[in-house]
């Protein structure tokens, strides 16, 4: 391992896990500049203006609502702002399945001013955990969940919605539904990427009544309606468990996951092993560490993180230069929102992602 490397990833432990792909234009895409294969998760969209951190201006969490929940986010900058797509939970009582789970939108120029949130349009039993890439043709291509929980006999199944401008989104697409199509399956958490052997998509499979996983399949022409393969379960384990909420993205030419560990739900990062190109490689990823994120007031409450509270939940990393920016969900309880907690969405920065700092700043403005 070189110098640069060994910056880049400090803690060594071998692990293995999913996704790769070439992608098929959306039907209807809008004539682009063609994103280059490892592209297509990189945060800051080409073309316009450069990005705006209010870094000094900024206090944690960045997005936050008094009456909702808000986690499982995903950011872009593109046309001049920045694009927040994330869950969205109304409904804060105690008792599990009474609420509400939304995707919405919102934007803003510096991260401290934000829009009102804006909901995608209804799907019956709602939606959750969204992720976003951009295909080969430059559009935007959001994956998600629904419905979330796991009441009744219907389970979480994989979709995708469409977009030019990160703004009017497309309605709902199933992913991958016939790789497991029995309704009392549940897959969530689906992220893609694209390399120049086809479409990868990575999900969990399973209950938490049952053994989960997580699972790699291959869509061999690149096209999101398949047809889908299952390459295997890659051999990721973290305190003897899996990982969930991901995100694929390359770093200095090398394609990376990050994964929230699925016991004590805290950040980590691990590097692809092999060839991008050979759909056996990613099930095995080396160099796993967890990102450290400093604690807050804000994101800390009584026991353990996952148990009590939530610490730095489903992040997401989006490189601007030589500056890292980590987005991650957290909370002081975890018995609001039917036990999912008043979820806010944090922020932190590092230029060799090991040392992470959270802003200083009086705190974000209303929209």
């Amino acid at each position: 391992m070189d110098a640069r490397r060994r910056a880049l990833v400090p803690a060594a432990l071998a692990f293995g896990v999913l996704v790769l792909g070439t992608l098929v234009p959306a039907a209807g895409a809008a004539a682009a500049t063609r994103v280059p294969v490892g592209a297509d998760h990189a945060c800051v969209v080409p073309g316009g203006p450069p990005p705006t951190v209010a870094w000094s201006r900024l206090h944690n969490p960045v997005l936050s609502y008094p009456l909702q929940a808000a986690k499982d986010q995903a950011l872009v900058w593109a046309s001049g702002r920045w694009h927040m797509l994330f869950s969205f939970v109304s409904n804060a009582t105690a008792r599990p399945n009474a609420q509400r789970w939304q995707i919405a939108t919102a934007e803003s120029r510096d991260l401290v001013h934000w829009s009102k949130p804006v909901p995608w349009s209804e799907q019956r039993g709602g939606m959750a955990s969204p992720d976003v890439v951009r295909a080969p043709d430059g559009t935007f291509v959001a994956t998600y969940d629904s419905p979330p929980g796991e009441s009744g006999g219907v389970q979480a199944k994989l979709y995708y919605r469409t977009s030019h401008d990160l703004v009017h989104w497309s309605g709902p697409h199933p992913l991958a539904a016939r790789l497991y199509p029995s309704p009392s399956v549940r897959m969530i958490d689906p992220a893609l990427a694209w390399t120049a052997s086809g479409l990868m998509l990575g999900y969990k499979v399973g209950t938490t009544s049952q053994a989960q996983a997580f699972e790699v399949a291959r869509s061999p022409n690149g096209s999101l309606t398949g047809p889908w393969q299952v390459v295997g379960r890659p051999d990721i384990r973290i305190y003897g468990d899996t990982v969930e909420n991901y995100e694929f993205l390359t770093l200095g030419g090398v394609w990376h996951l990050v994964a929230t560990s699925n016991t004590l739900d805290q950040p980590w990062m691990f590097t692809l092993a092999g060839n991008p190109s050979a759909p056996g490689s990613w099930l095995h990823w080396v160099d796993g560490y967890q990102l450290e994120v400093p604690s807050e007031s804000w994101n800390t409450g009584p026991g353990i993180s996952s148990v009590g509270y939530e610490h730095a939940n489903s992040a997401f990393v989006c490189q601007d230069g030589s500056t890292y920016y980590l987005t991650y969900a957290g909370s002081r309880d975890l018995t609001s929102f039917g036990g999912w907690g008043h979820a806010a969405i944090g922020i932190a920065r590092s230029t060799d992602l090991v040392h992470w700092q959270v802003p200083p700043g009086p705190g974000p403005a209303a929209g």
